[in-house]
């Protein structure tokens, strides 16, 4: 919520001068015309990608709070889960910070007419199976860098299914969109 400013005098006398004169007649300020050409100077005013969209940052809320109900049941404990503003970067970009030996998953969005990528660590799925199968720590158990077993892949396929739950879910009241897994592999 914002807070609010009160104005200062010399303001507040401002807007009543402004009020008092009748600047409605003004000549100076021509009206819009919108086939009038104007110039522009590329790179002078800040034009952000994606803009202030409050939109993306309620469905990032929602996503983690409906993503905290697909790793509940595994974990056994609250897991914290917070958003961060939407960012945008080149795959190379996010590649270059990413481990080495993680699970992919293509999933497909017909309606939004795009993909979307779900990478999970390995680390990650070792102590979500570790606890789901009644683990008592919540300790990274997966030292080799090979390949995932099939309780593993078991556990991932739950996550996938369960994000994409919790994706719908969270983008239904803006657009309606079913997220259906491609592919799924390990890098």
């Amino acid at each position: 919520m914002v807070g609010s400013r009160k104005l200062s005098n010399d303001e507040v006398e401002a807007l009543l001068s402004g009020l008092s004169t009748n600047e409605g007649a003004d000549s100076s300020t021509p009206a819009f015309d919108p086939t009038a050409v104007r110039d522009f100077d590329f790179g002078s005013e800040d034009l952000s990608l994606l803009g202030d969209y409050y939109a993306l940052r309620m469905i990032n809320e929602k996503i983690c709070r409906f993503t905290r109900s697909v790793f509940l049941p595994m974990l056994r404990i609250m897991p914290r889960i917070s958003s961060f503003p939407p960012e945008v970067k080149s795959f190379d970009e996010y590649v270059e910070t990413c481990d080495n030996f993680v699970s992919v998953t293509n999933n497909r969005l017909d309606a939004l007419r795009g993909n979307s990528l779900l990478i999970v660590e390995s680390s990650f799925i070792s102590i979500l199976t570790n606890s789901y199968y009644g683990g008592s720590k919540i300790t990274d158990l997966h030292k080799s860098k090979g390949e995932f077993t099939a309780t593993e892949n078991r556990i991932i396929e739950i996550i996938t299914d369960g994000m994409n739950r919790a994706l719908e879910a969270a983008w239904k009241d803006l657009y309606v969109t079913h997220f259906e897994p491609q592919t799924r592999e390990e890098n």
